[in-house]
C-alpha cells in the first residue's frame, strides 16, 4: 500500500511539473484553449488515478497473500526447529545412556582382568551351555577326585565322564592382542604359547584319569573362537600346541565346538536309550510269547471241548427225531383201531429210546 501512495504522488507531482511548463509554453494563448487542456490533463489523472488504484489494490492482495505464506512458513518452521530440538534432546539422552553402559563395561572389564573372575565367567558360560543342551542328569559341576582336583565340569556317557576346565590363561594374550610392534608381538605369542603348553600337560595329568571313571582324554575350553584360533595357529618349540595336546590326550574346544561335541553326546545319550528300551521291549515281546502259547493251548482244548459237545447235540437231535417219529406211529396207530393193542415190539422200543 505504502509503495502505491508513493507511486500516486510521484505521478501527481509530475504532471503538476508538466502543467507548468505548458502554462509557461501556452501564456499568450487564449483562456478556452487553456481550459481544454486543463481539462484533458484531469481526464488523464482521472484514469491514472483509477489505473494506480487498481494496481495498488493487486498489489495490496499480493502483499497480503505473501504475508499469509510468510506466516505459514514461520509456524512451519517453528514446528521444525521444536523437532529438531526434541531430537536432539533424545540423542542428547541416548548418548548419555550409552556412556553409562561403557562406563559399566569399563568396569566389568576391569572385573575380568582377576584370573579368578575370568575362571568364573568361563565356568558360568560352560554351564549355560552345558544346562541348554544336556538333560540334568547327563553333566555335572565341581567335580572332585580322590586326589582333591577338581574338574569344572564332567559329561557323563556309557557310564563314564568326560572332564571339561573352563580356565584358560589370558594375559599374555591380551598383551599379544595389544602389541603395536612386531617384536613385541612375536615375544607375546611366544609367552601365550609356552602357557597353553603348560596348561595342556596340567590337565593331561589331573583331569585324565580311567581308574576313576574318566575317559582316555579330556577338553580344554577355550573361551572364544578368536583365541582358539590362535590356539590352532600357534607353535611351542617349533611343535604345533593342537598335535601337542592331541598326543598329550587333551582336545581343545571352542564353545562352537563344544556344542557340536555336546550334540553328539546327546545323540549317543538317545542311542543308548533306545538300546534299553529295546531290550525291554524284547523282554516283553518274549513274555508275551509264552502267554499267546499258552492262549492257544486253552484256545484248541476249548475248540475240543465244543466239538464234542456238538456232537453230542447233533446225537441227541437225531435221537429225539427218530423218538418223535415212533411217536408219531404209535398216535397213529391208536388212532387207526382203537380196538387192537399197540405191537409190543413198537412200544418196547419206544420206552427203549
Amino acid at each position: 500500500m505504502e509503495l502505491a501512495v508513493v507511486a500516486l504522488l510521484v505521478a501527481t507531482g509530475a504532471l503538476l511539473v508538466a502543467l507548468l511548463m505548458q502554462g509557461r509554453r501556452a501564456s499568450s494563448a487564449d483562456g478556452g484553449e487553456v481550459a481544454r487542456e486543463v481539462e484533458a490533463v484531469r481526464d488523464e489523472m482521472r484514469l491514472m488515478s483509477e489505473r494506480l488504484a487498481t494496481e495498488a489494490s493487486g498489489l495490496s492482495r499480493r502483499i497480503e497473500g505473501i504475508d499469509t505464506r510468510m506466516s505459514q512458513s514461520q509456524v512451519s518452521n517453528a514446528d521444525l526447529a521444536r523437532g529438531i530440538f526434541d531430537t536432539l534432546g533424545d540423542v542428547r539422552r541416548a548418548t548419555t545412556s550409552v556412556a553409562e553402559q561403557a562406563r559399566e563395561f569399563t568396569s566389568l572389564q576391569d572385573l575380568l582382568k582377576a584370573p579368578k573372575a575370568r575362571g568364573g565367567l568361563g565356568e558360568a558360560m560352560l554351564e549355560e551351555l552345558l544346562r541348554q543342551v544336556l538333560p540334568p542328569q547327563a553333566f555335572a559341576m565341581q567335580h572332585r577326585f580322590t586326589s582333591g582336583a577338581t574338574v569344572d565340569a564332567v559329561v557323563r556317557a556309557g557310564g563314564r565322564v568326560v572332564c571339561v576346565d573352563s580356565k584358560f590363561p589370558l594375559s599374555n594374550y591380551r598383551r599379544m592382542c595389544a602389541a603395536t610392534e612386531e617384536g613385541e608381538r612375536a615375544e607375546a605369542e611366544r609367552a601365550f604359547a609356552a602357557d597353553v603348553d603348560r596348561h595342556i600337560k596340567d590337565i593331561s595329568i589331573r583331569y585324565v584319569v580311567p581308574d576313576e571313571g574318566t575317559f582316555d582324554f579330556a577338553v580344554m575350553y577355550v573361551p572364544a573362537e578368536g583365541v582358539y584360533a590362535e590356539v590352532l595357529r600357534l607353535a611351542h618349540r617349533k611343535r604345533p600346541l593342537f598335535e601337542s595336546a592331541l598326543e598329550s590326550r587333551v582336545v581343545p574346544m571352542s564353545p562352537l565346538t563344544l556344542f557340536g561335541y555336546l550334540q553328539t553326546v546327546l545323540f549317543g545319550l538317545k542311542c543308548l536309550r533306545i538300546e534299553q528300551s529295546a531290550e525291554a521291549i524284547l523282554g516283553h515281546c518274549g513274555r508275551l510269547g509264552q502267554d499267546l502259547t499258552r492262549f492257544a493251548t486253552e484256545y484248541e482244548t476249548l475248540g475240543k471241548h465244543l466239538g464234542n459237545a456238538r456232537a453230542k447235540y447233533e446225537e441227541g437231535q437225531r435221537r429225539l427225531d427218530r423218538f418223535r417219529d415212533k411217536l408219531d406211529s404209535v398216535v397213529d396207530l391208536g388212532a387207526g383201531d382203537l380196538d387192537t393193542p399197540p405191537s409190543l415190539e413198537v412200544v418196547n422200543d419206544a420206552v427203549h429210546c
